[in-house]
């Protein structure tokens, strides 16, 4: 008797798998994603952005939409832009998908080009900003919350068109309506100021702010990092009833779930004590784990820990080594404090050129007080080798940049003092008066003082070497 030969065992299927939707498990997106289809990239990212798949570690989710964008995905490209820290290859990457009429895009261009862009793509010319304006219009009348929101900002603030707080009111309330709870505090603001001698409407104000809450708490359950803005409302009452034990728990839901920015967040409040027992070494483990998810404040936090000896040794080599990871991941802050090191050969070779060229990219992205630290360094040292007409011409464009676009009194002062010595221009104290009240206004203390004793009013540290005579 034969015996039948024993059947062969099935071959492996080679069929890939389909692409997955946002209604997939993470582990179906992530199959299909690595199989090649390239949706299923963008859309395991999205997943990711919600908290439905795993923690929001930039450098994966930068590398899951430039696959997805690399194969012209409109959304992809909106959201890379979003997650990188040079504004012009944000600008690039918004404007190749809002080519394609993805309009949340053409709200993010207009608004990195009208309200928040550093100074490489900020619109400054008339047909720029026309088109600028065209863009946030077209992404507001499209139903893109956002772009209401830009322009109502830019037509309160009147930069940098001619301010109008009827048209602001309208833009604002309108993203309101659409869904952005931005719109909704900001027109609250004006409501409850009752600007252009407008009566004031505490009642309508207070109905938008409760907007805004709902709205937040809704997003917060979409996308996580929309949760950061919840902490903000539970901590200063907000459309809501203070709630600083709300406020705790959403930090540090939100960083179990995997939201880089709570867990620093959180690790504040372990650093502070604010509410729970102080502990600097738990602090430092969720600073930590954001650093190590592309969080550059958790690089810094971290770096501020080993300075302080608050847990951990003090180290110089590790300090400068958080600070550059920080830096390099767009926190501006680092920037500027490595700048400062590498000034004075604190724990890192003293390094001049590193230190301005630092402190030119903190100002070009909008760092506090960025400008401000470059123009002190360009005025203050002879030494960093640039003619000081030149240097001259560079700190007025920063500290212009800095009081005008940034909104920050510290430049303000210093353009003040410019005047007032005759720096680069003219000897002024008339302007001087004006850019110093506008300091004032902003909060810079010194400014304060200058203006009712301007022989008490602190200087800047340049203002010395100013006064010797010019080579």
């Amino acid at each position: 008797m034969t015996t039948a030969p024993a059947a062969a065992p099935p071959k492996a299927s080679t069929t890939p798998p389909p692409p997955c939707t946002l209604a997939d498990v993470a582990d179906a997106c992530k199959a299909a994603c690595d199989a090649g289809h390239v949706l299923s990239c963008r859309n395991l990212g999205l997943l990711i952005q919600q908290g439905k798949a795993g923690r929001q570690n930039k450098g994966r989710l930068v590398e899951l939409f430039r696959k997805a964008c690399d194969a012209d995905d409109a959304e992809a490209c909106d959201e890379l832009g979003s997650l990188l820290p040079e504004d012009s290859v944000s600008a690039a990457l918004y404007r190749k998908a809002c080519d394609t009429g993805y309009m949340p895009a053409c709200g993010h261009l207009a608004g990195l080009l009208l309200v928040n862009g550093d100074m490489g793509v900020l619109a400054e010319k008339e047909a720029d900003i026309k088109a600028a304006m065209a863009l946030a219009q077209k992404g507001c009348e499209s139903g893109h919350a956002n772009s209401c929101t830009i322009l109502g900002g830019v037509f309160r603030k009147g930069k940098p068109v001619k301010k109008d707080h009827r048209l602001a009111k309208q833009y604002l309330e309108r993203a309101c309506d659409m869904g952005d709870h931005r719109g909704c505090v900001v027109a609250s603001i004006m409501y409850e100021r009752g600007w252009d001698g407008e009566q004031a409407d505490t009642i309508r104000s207070r109905k938008l702010e409760q907007r805004a809450f709902a709205l937040v708490q809704s997003a917060c359950t979409e996308k996580l990092q929309h949760c950061e803005y919840l902490v903000d409302y539970y901590a200063t009452g907000i459309g809501t009833s203070e709630d600083l034990a709300k406020e705790r728990e959403v930090k540090r839901d939100g960083c179990d779930r995997g939201a880089p920015h709570l867990c620093v967040l959180w690790g504040i409040h372990l650093e502070q004590g604010r509410g729970v027992s102080q502990d600097f070494a738990s602090a430092g483990q969720f600073y930590r784990t954001a650093c190590d998810d592309g969080e550059g404040s958790g690089c810094y936090r971290l770096a501020y820990l080993h300075a302080a000896g608050h847990g951990f040794p003090k180290d110089e080599s590790k300090i400068a080594s958080l600070l550059s990871e920080s830096c390099d991941l767009g926190f501006m802050a680092s920037c500027i404090w490595l700048a400062t090191k590498q000034r004075a050969g604190d724990g890192v070779p003293k390094d001049l050129k590193s230190s301005v060229d630092l402190r030119r990219r903190a100002c070009s992205h909008r760092g506090k007080e960025g400008c401000g630290q470059l123009a002190l360094l360009l005025l203050g040292a002879d030494e960093h080798g640039i003619p000081r007409k030149e240097a001259e011409a560079e700190a007025i464009r920063a500290l212009t940049f800095g009081c005008e676009q940034v909104e920050s009194g510290y430049e303000c002062y210093q353009l003040a003092w410019m005047h007032d010595l005759g720096v680069g221009f003219p000897k002024n104290r008339t302007r001087a008066r004006a850019l110093a009240q506008q300091a004032c206004d902003l909060g810079e203390t010194a400014a304060c003082q200058w203006l009712k004793d301007p022989a008490k009013g602190p200087s800047p540290t340049w203002v010395n070497l100013a006064k010797q005579p010019k080579k």
